[in-house]
């Protein structure tokens, strides 16, 4: 157990520097593999074995760039999970059009099983956000292995404290308060749509790669405030660079108590929490369900080790694992109040109808 916890240091620290040299673009990509000599015997082995899978090295495709929280959740469950599967997963970041450029490259591969895609929530949206063609609809989820909340940033050095002294201040400064955003279909603007319903706001949103570039962005002075995922803020929280200003949440987040939840700020807020994104492995449609059962058995199993879940929680990620039938509905019920949220706040002209997407 002492050597599998030093494997999950060495992929921290693999992913903070990886952030720290970023200036990875949203069309580039970064591969790594991973020794499955290496990764934890705590994962219990698929009991589908009566199929000849794998036989060679496995792919995995990232949604987002280095350092963020799809990164080292991915990485950090692969780890885990290949080790049952028996051969290296070998991981490249696809970043870019929130979502679209991993999404498409995995849906042009064969549906063999050799090709995972581990990615957020976003694709759920692409079709009104009029990003993709293609989303979730188009992929079979294997695990959906943990969540976070959304949370309002700035810089330590920010003149604002409090998410009502950065509201006011985009109400009375037009067209001058800058949001980095990951762009369009992405967490942060989708809860700016939120804000613009309920407070009115309308900020300059300006695009980074992900959302450890939009941390970096605030803290270089390059934007006024972000909002991403808490496991994204966490490390920059904890080590004194940022201010968080707001949990977008109904309840006090686990260990995050002293940081105020928007409900408490803007009552009205409750109409759209609780909230929030996902994270998880999927494969193209198609893929035979010898293999997607044996997949799943294993990434449930991975799912369940009690130093990934650790690790979730030290980056402020709580662990999920929802797979099968759940997960599909999962997927679908957050596409469907997402997208419905977005059309009837007035930040996409696509109506969710269009596509077949019922109202929630």
């Amino acid at each position: 157990m002492n050597h599998f916890k030093r494997v999950f240091a060495l992929l921290v620290c693999i992913c903070l520097m990886a952030a720290a040299l970023a200036g990875c673009g949203g069309s580039s990509s970064t591969t790594t593999a991973s020794d499955p000599s290496n990764s934890s015997s705590t994962s219990a082995p698929a009991e589908t074995t009566g199929i000849d899978y794998p036989t060679k090295d496995i792919q995995g495709s990232i949604m987002w760039s280095a350092g963020g929280v799809c990164d080292m959740s991915a990485r950090a469950i692969g780890a885990v999970a290949q080790d049952a599967l028996g051969s290296n997963i070998i991981f490249t970041n696809r970043a870019g059009s929130g979502g679209a450029v991993s999404t498409t490259y995995v849906n042009a591969q064969p549906a063999d099983g050799y090709e995972l895609l581990f990615g957020a929530e976003n694709p759920q949206i692409a079709k009104v956000m009029g990003t993709a063609e293609i989303d979730y609809d188009d992929f079979t989820p294997i695990d959906l292995y943990c969540t976070t909340y959304a949370a309002v940033s700035v810089s330590k050095d920010s003149p604002y404290n409090t998410l009502e002294e950065l509201m006011d201040a985009i109400l009375a400064n037009p067209g001058k308060i800058v949001m980095a955003t990951t762009g369009a279909g992405g967490l942060p603007e989708v809860v700016a749509a939120m804000f613009a319903d309920v407070v009115g706001t309308d900020p300059i949103l300006v695009p980074f790669d992900g959302e450890n570039e939009c941390m970096t962005a605030i803290m270089g002075g390059n934007a006024d405030y972000t909002i991403t995922t808490l496991g994204s803020a966490a490390a920059f929280y904890q080590s004194g660079d940022i201010k968080l200003l707001s949990m977008i949440a109904e309840s006090p987040v686990e260990g995050y108590e002293d940081i105020p939840i928007v409900v408490d700020s803007y009552a009205d807020f409750s109409k759209y929490v609780p909230w929030g994104p996902f994270y998880g492995v999927f494969v193209k449609n198609g893929t035979d369900q010898a293999i997607v059962d044996k997949l799943t058995d294993i990434f449930s199993a991975a799912a369940e080790d009690s130093d990934f879940q650790q690790l979730l929680r030290d980056n402020g990620c709580f662990p999920m694992n929802v797979s099968g039938d759940e997960a599909v509905e999962y997927v679908k019920s957050y596409r469907s109040i997402t997208s419905w949220l977005l059309y009837n706040s007035g930040a996409t002209q696509n109506s969710p109808e269009d596509f077949g997407i019922e109202k929630p």
